[in-house]
């Protein structure tokens, strides 16, 4: 279908990325200062915040690879979005009280005040070098989806994707990224949709039928197996055995809550969000919002993949349906289906989907690392005061070199064991000593500066030792590393006793 795209889809696609475009220039009106540029003055209502953190945490990647997940695999996983409300409740009574009251740019501000000037800029510096190694990963997996499945070059799609969503960040600012995000969401759940709907018309609307497929081995011989012959199904959803070396329900659970709480609290893209809101019952209330609203928009996710397993397998060889057999890479199951079995009209609305996908993700994803940048080291540095018009227009500059670089890096260096992927790999076990910090500073009084910086080393060391020299399972790694880093960096502060930092409010620490 999508190698020779027809004016109407083209329609459709120039259409919605046009509404995009102009309804994130419309935003760039009215800008009086910072605080307007990247927090939307912090008026924004609380509802829409909760749209845009699911939005500017669902990425093109992540839009393919559930049904990926499930194609090769079963529906364990999914159990993770259960932890989703728990970890935003937690992150509501936990964090969002300290950030309230300190009216921050961005959450390493905190880190500061409890901690110290070099743990902030460690742990913003670390988050720059993940999130834009990251975007420009992902930048440049959905260019390459979108090219393959469209028939048009890397580099087109990806100026396409980057440039127009670069253009409207820099100068509609959070409210641009806010109500793009709100607009983008409805399409890339349309985009799900589609792909249900182009699937359950095929099996008669029985739904029944789909679940009973899926949850049978696909037949032996089927060209992305490569010879490897099933002996489960794909509805498999809990898998309670203990065991460190293999995925089940304990390490999903545990993991997933522990992931989620960093993303929620220790994520300036996500934090960035919910900071918009304003006081500190609209920062609950759209934190709580999104958490709940995830867990309907991740299964549909995951049942794209129930759906996709059912047809592959009823379908292969099918004289009526010949090109199922030339799926090879069951990684790509998502775009094979979009590119041979979707009609236009629904086809052209999954890819509308995979561009809201990315750009909501990458313009989210931007916005934040020019935040940071400005906040935690442009404005901490510098050495005289600027006016409003001047701070505006730096925000913009730097926002602007951000949106530059990750296009050059996605551009340039995609697609191989480059710089970026390494960087991204290297930094990863930071993640969880970063989530370790920030619970070592808010869950207890006697964590100094000294515990901080002993429990991320002995963390991030943990990290690396169990991910390269041990056979424990990958969800793991982000427990010992948050965990580790909780666990050391307090027995170190109570071996070095000595004054943290303190919050300017610190009644909410429990006394130990």
């Amino acid at each position: 279908m999508q190698a020779d795209f027809s004016f109407f889809q083209y329609a459709i696609l120039i259409g919605y990325v046009a509404a995009s475009f102009a309804v994130g220039l419309w935003f760039a009106r009215g800008q009086k200062n910072v605080e307007g540029y990247y927090l939307a003055e912090r008026s924004a209502p609380w509802w829409a915040v909760a749209i845009s953190i699911i939005s500017s945490d669902i990425t093109a990647v992540s839009y393919l690879g559930c049904a990926a997940l499930v194609f090769t695999g079963d529906l364990q996983f999914m159990i993770g979005t259960l932890t989703l409300p728990v970890a935003a409740l937690f992150v509501s009574l936990v964090f969002i009280p300290f950030l309230a009251r300190r009216k921050a740019f961005t959450v390493y501000e905190y880190l500061e005040q409890r901690f110290g000037q070099g743990v902030r800029t460690m742990a913003s510096t670390l988050f720059l070098l993940t999130r834009g190694s990251h975007l420009a990963v992902a930048l440049y997996a959905a260019a390459l989806v979108l090219a393959q499945v469209m028939g048009l070059s890397l580099w087109l799609c990806l100026l396409a994707m980057g440039g127009l969503t670069m253009i409207y960040t820099v100068f509609g600012g959070m409210k641009a990224v806010l109500w793009t995000d709100v607009g983008q969401f409805f399409v890339l759940i349309g985009g799900l949709v589609a792909v249900l709907i182009g699937v359950a018309s095929q099996f008669n609307w029985d739904l029944s039928a789909i679940w009973h497929l899926a949850a049978q081995p696909v037949p032996a011989g089927a060209p992305w197996l490569h010879g490897r012959v099933e002996t489960e199904g794909h509805t498999r959803i809990i898998d309670a055995s203990l065991s460190l070396y293999r995925m089940n329900l304990w390490a999903i659970a545990i993991s997933g809550f522990l992931q989620s709480v960093g993303s929620y609290g220790s994520d300036q893209v996500l934090v960035q969000r919910y900071l918009s809101a304003g006081s500190q019952k609209q920062m609950v209330w759209s934190l709580l919002g999104g958490g709940i609203l995830i867990v309907p928009v991740n299964a549909v996710m995951y049942a794209t993949g129930i759906f996709l397993v059912a047809y592959y397998s009823h379908f292969l060889g099918d004289p009526a349906h010949p090109w199922v057999a030339g799926l090879t890479d069951p990684n790509r199951v998502m775009t094979h289906f979009i590119s041979h079995g979707l009609p236009a009209t629904l086809g052209a609305l999954v890819i509308a989907g995979l561009f809201a996908g990315t750009m909501s993700s990458f313009s989210a994803g931007l916005h934040s690392l020019s935040t940071a940048t400005y906040s935690d080291f442009i404005v901490r540095f510098r050495r005289r005061k600027v006016d409003d018009h001047q701070d505006v227009r730096v925000a913009k500059i730097v926002t602007c070199l951000w949106g530059v670089a990750i296009m050059l890096a996605a551009l340039l260096l995609g697609g191989k064991d480059t710089i970026f992927a390494i960087l991204a790999k290297v930094m990863s076990p930071f993640a969880g000593p970063l989530l370790g910090i920030f619970l070592l500073g808010m869950l207890t009084k006697r964590a100094n500066t000294f515990g901080a910086w002993g429990g991320a080393g002995f963390g991030a060391v943990a990290t690396i030792a169990v991910t390269y020299f041990t056979p424990i399972h990958w969800l793991w790694y982000y427990v010992v590393g948050s965990l580790g880093t909780l666990a050391v960096g307090y027995l170190l502060s109570l071996v070095r006793v000595g004054r943290g930092l303190r919050p300017a409010s610190s009644d909410s620490i429990p006394d130990y």
